[in-house]
């Protein structure tokens, strides 16, 4: 930084020798300036220069150098003899300001510094207050800016008491054209003239409260940090609350602002709790409809827009710069900080100063541009604030409780050369507009308006939606006014609707001219929808209808042995988590069967022989077949045997196929196998088979019949919790299906990753869109450091601390059992699953997990890139260049009729083609056979291809006897052992053999 501050000495040294200038009346002033240099006096815009305004130029009385050291900021404070007593009214303050300015500019350019270029800017996007930036020169031959990211800011400021607090208080007007059509406020333009009088006295009381309290500077640290993170600045362009308004906060609460003028904050509290009480008093507090004033006991309110805290003493506003909307952001920030502080099982360092929040298509549910058209751009005084303001104005009624925040994000000023008048845009192409929705209330297609009776608020109801707004009688008798939002075809949901419509009417835009990437367009990403838009958990309807019939008709059924206890539901289409949902009249997706399981109650005649139980259950499932098989709502039966290598693997289960064309799976849960697998196990009881089978099979049965069951009961209850979680795991599910993980990442760990961001969604809140909800959860997963942190989930607040570190201790005991992540490479617990290994026990491999995340963060990247202008699709576009086999198979999917009479099929309704799925059996099969010499890849919903990586084991090694692969000789070096490696050639050509006309090339690099 010292060749930053070798340049403020050239340029205070510059400013000092600029000799002082006569008044002058405005006109010859300017023309004065125009002709002595090419410099543009940076005026407040559409303001006519008065011929009697004097402007005049006197050496600054003190230069003061304030800010960070990346961005060096020279204050000037001019004289009072510069200023007249009235200069407070009708911008003649401001316009004496942008002539001293642009003397300044003139100096400094006649200085012919060679380091630096000089623009002009406006301070935190307030175009009544130009500065001058200077910063290192940008040339041909000198690279300096590219490798220098300081810059320094020339302000002017007055002082303290150039004019009287009582004529520049929120509640006065100082504009005679405002003035002239009634007494209004102008609180924006008095704040403005009072900050420029208060800079040095909040200096003062910022350096005096680091002497009070010796946290305070930790504290502007947090504040400023957890503010970056959140996109909120100082400039009116990212909310006006930035790190000044920060520190100057916790300076005031800390003399004053509680009951009787006591302090809020205390001098003793360490840095985090004063950043922790800071964040309390923003959630908590409405400075909107309860504005706090310090030291002010004269000074009568009147009810404003803008948050007020009002600062006595010096008479100023100091959330002058923010607006409504950006108030309310930055309390439902504070809010999600709070709670993510209060939960246990939150990360909240990285929540609170790592994770970067602002961007708008996580941040917000719904995002659109609006590309408003500024009138008369020359002679109109609406600002881009006011402009922001009508927009808010009117979709906060418009959009009503369907929104819990409405954000128009503005586009922010920009430098300009001095030589040059300001930029001023006849559209702000820029202009977005950011919703958080309520999805209780986001999806209803009816909206009640004023009753009849209230004749002014029908009134404004009927001026504001025109055509759209009709009188309808409801079934409790009321008469009300109603807006129907048609959502049957279930192209445009009626948030779309609405968004239209209000652009439409008050805006003049047709639907075409707003862009949006809206969750829409992610949900047509998603294979089956509901019958309209707020029928989120439509497509599952038939399954669940046609489960609760098949259970009636299983319960009903006589003659079996036992009674049945309780059939449970164990298959994601019962849990609302399949990406294909089955439904009635056509086919399952194809190898897909609903599964459920069917327990007796106990009894003593089960044997206590393991293969016995096995028979037993055969048995049942025959019997239970003989009975079902009468009933018409069931079309055909089969008897299906799991086999296996290990005999205790072996599972038994029974196919029914519902009149209905959906396809169940039902097995037998038998409560006292698990114990007599375990003292098998322990051995306490003989066992024929070896112990690794034996603990395979009780890692098996705790899976499928304890918590499959248990898993897919809590998704339920979370599914009617969430409406859009349903849809966020069958998008996520998807995506690692397009890029061919289907096989590695199992569905619960899939549906695990999608529920934390609705139960711990910090460091937002908790999805409202389908949009919201799929790029929060690839975020996570993108920033999922899952090597040293385990993903540990609690459904329904039911873990307390002793056991949440208990998990963790297991999670460690992992990691030092397996250093290697041979075994587990991603822990997944939950208060229903806490040993944290069921899904991800040997599966998904350290390779699979990296491939996981990168695959996330590449997403993230893209999605930051476009921002509004994504295309959901790119982000399931697989990439294949990084296999060594690539197998491309047909893309239909018949079964070839076979020319034998005994392999004939004679009758749809005596097959389960349903879930009959060659492209999934050729690939077991490729697993079965070449698994340890390939780790293939594929899409388990549409497989057209399937990719593939050598095993690094399968390269040059040794001969010996017993290599499970074929193998080829390495040309023999001088001195070197024979090598031999796989014959790839020879595999790939097995492979093709095996596939047969199923395959129509194969790729190898």
């Amino acid at each position: 930084m010292a060749k930053a501050n070798s340049e403020i000495h050239k340029l205070r040294a510059t400013i000092e020798g600029i000799p002082n200038q006569g008044a002058l009346p405005a006109p010859e002033a300017q023309k004065a300036i125009e002709k002595s240099s090419n410099i543009s006096i940076p005026f407040p815009r559409s303001l006519a220069l008065g011929s009697k305004l004097l402007l005049a130029y006197a050496r600054p009385k003190n230069i003061s150098i304030v800010g960070s050291y990346a961005r060096k900021t020279a204050v000037l404070r001019d004289g009072k003899n510069l200023f007249q007593a009235k200069d407070y009214r009708d911008h003649r303050y401001f316009q004496k300001r942008a002539y001293y300015l642009a003397c300044i500019a003139v100096g400094i350019q006649k200085a012919q510094i060679p380091s630096l270029d000089m623009s002009f800017a406006y301070l935190d996007d307030n175009m009544l207050q130009p500065i001058i930036i200077a910063q290192p020169r940008l040339d041909g031959s000198d690279k300096v800016r590219a490798h220098s990211s300081w810059k320094i800011r020339i302000l002017v400021a007055a002082k303290d008491d150039i004019f009287p607090l009582e004529k520049t208080l929120p509640t006065k007007s100082c504009i005679k054209d405002i003035a002239a059509e009634g007494d209004h406020p102008t609180p924006r333009y008095n704040a403005t003239l009072r900050s420029e009088c208060c800079s040095s006295s909040y200096v003062k009381q910022l350096h005096q409260s680091t002497i009070r309290s010796s946290a305070f500077q930790g504290a502007c640290m947090l504040g400023a940090i957890w503010l970056r993170q959140r996109g909120l600045g100082s400039a009116i362009s990212t909310g006006g609350f930035g790190q000044f308004e920060w520190a100057t906060l916790i300076s005031i609460l800390m003399r004053d602002g509680g009951r009787a003028g006591r302090p809020v904050l205390s001098t003793g509290y360490s840095s985090y709790q004063l950043f922790k009480a800071t964040l309390q008093f923003l959630s908590s507090t409405d400075l909107i409809s309860s504005p706090i004033l310090i030291q002010s006991p004269n000074f009568k309110l009147t009810p404003t827009k803008i948050p007020m805290l009002f600062d006595g003493p010096r008479g100023l506003n100091v959330l002058y710069k923010m607006s409504c909307w950006s108030y309310r952001l930055l309390q439902n920030e504070a809010q999600n900080s709070l709670k993510a502080l209060n939960d246990p099982l939150a990360d909240h360092f990285r929540i609170l100063f790592i994770n970067k929040v602002e961007e708008p298509l996580k941040r917000f549910d719904h995002s659109f541009r609006v590309p408003i058209k500024k009138p008369d751009t020359e002679t109109s005084t609406i600002d881009v604030p006011d402009l922001a303001e009508i927009l808010y104005e009117k979709f906060c009624y418009g959009l009503g409780n369907r929104a819990t925040l409405v954000y128009p994000q503005v586009p922010g000023t920009s430098v300009w050369p001095v030589a040059s008048r300001a930029s001023c845009s006849d559209d702000l192409t820029g202009t977005t507009i950011g919703l958080l929705l309520d999805p209780e209330h986001c999806l209803r297609t009816v909206d009640r308006g004023p009753s009849i009776e209230d004749k002014n608020a029908s009134a404004v109801f009927r001026k504001f939606w025109g055509d759209k707004a009709e009188l309808r009688r409801f079934k409790d008798g009321t008469i009300l006014e109603s807006l129907i939002w048609d959502t049957s075809d279930c192209k445009q949901p009626a948030i779309n609707s609405i968004i239209n419509h209000i652009l439409s009417r008050h805006f003049g835009l047709i639907d075409q001219e707003s862009s949006s990437a809206d969750s829409e367009a992610f949900a047509r990403l998603l294979p089956q929808q509901g019958s309209s838009q707020s029928d989120v958990l439509g497509p599952f309807s038939a399954v669940m209808a046609s489960f609760e019939s098949l259970c009636k008709s299983i319960r009903a059924m006589e003659g079996l042995p036992l009674q049945i206890r309780q059939i449970f539901a164990a298959s994601p289409e019962l849990r609302y988590a399949s990406l294909y949902a089955p439904v009635t009249g056509r086919q399952n997706h194809p190898g897909r069967a609903v599964e459920c399981l069917i327990q007796f109650e106990g009894s003593t005649r089960w044997p206590d022989d393991l293969l016995a139980v096995q028979r037993t259950k055969i048995a049942f499932l025959l019997k239970i077949a003989d009975s079902i098989g009468k009933d018409d709502s069931v079309s055909a039966v089969r008897l299906r045997l799991e086999k296996s290598k290990r005999k205790l693997l072996e599972q038994s289960c029974l196919d029914l196929k519902t009149a209905d064309g959906i396809v169940f799976r039902l097995q037998i849960y038998h409560e006292h196998e698990l114990i007599m697998l375990e003292k098998a196990l322990n051995g306490r009881i003989p066992c024929p088979s070896p112990k690794e089978e034996v603990a395979l099979a009780v890692s098996e049965h705790k899976r499928k019949f304890i918590q499959r069951p248990t898993h897919t009961q809590a998704v339920t209850t979370l599914s009617t919790r969430f409406p859009l979680l349903s849809q966020t795991i069958r998008l996520l599910k998807k995506w690692r299906d397009c890029h061919l993980l289907s096989s590695h990442l199992a569905d619960e760990l899939i549906e695990l990753i999608a529920i934390r961001t609705f139960i711990h969604p910090y460091p937002w809140q908790p999805p409202g869109s389908l949009r919201s909800g799929f790029l929060r959860t690839l975020s996570f997963v993108a920033g999922w450091d899952w090597q040293s942190e385990p993903l540990i989930l609690d459904f329904n607040s039911e873990l307390n601390a002793q056991e949440i570190q208990s998990i963790r201790i297991r999670f460690d005991a992992w990691r030092k059992l397996d250093p290697g992540m041979n075994r587990v490479a991603i822990f997944a617990a939950s208060n229903i699953d806490r040993e944290g290994i069921t899904w991800t026990d040997r599966r998904p491999a350290k390779i699979i997990a990296s491939r996981f995340t990168s695959l996330a963060r590449a997403a993230c990247e893209l999605v930051k890139r476009e921002g509004l202008d994504l295309k959901p699709e790119a982000l399931f576009v697989p990439s294949l260049v990084e296999y060594d086999v690539v197998i491309h198979l047909k893309q239909h999917d018949h079964l070839k009729k076979s020319s034998f009479k005994n392999l004939q099929i004679e009758s749809e309704e005596d097959t389960f083609d349903a879930i009959c799925n060659p492209r999934r059996l050729f690939f077991d099969e490729l697993q079965e056979l070449y698994g340890d010499d390939i780790v293939f890849f594929y899409n388990e919903s549409a497989i057209t291809v399937i990719a593939g990586l050598w095993n690094p084991q399968t390269g040059p090694r040794k001969w010996k006897i017993g290599l499970n692969y074929s193998t080829m000789p390495l040309a023999k070096k001088d001195g070197a052992e024979e090598q031999v490696t796989i014959n790839k050639a020879a595999v790939l050509h097995d492979i093709a053999r095996l596939g047969g006309d199923m395959i129509t090339k194969i790729d190898q690099k």
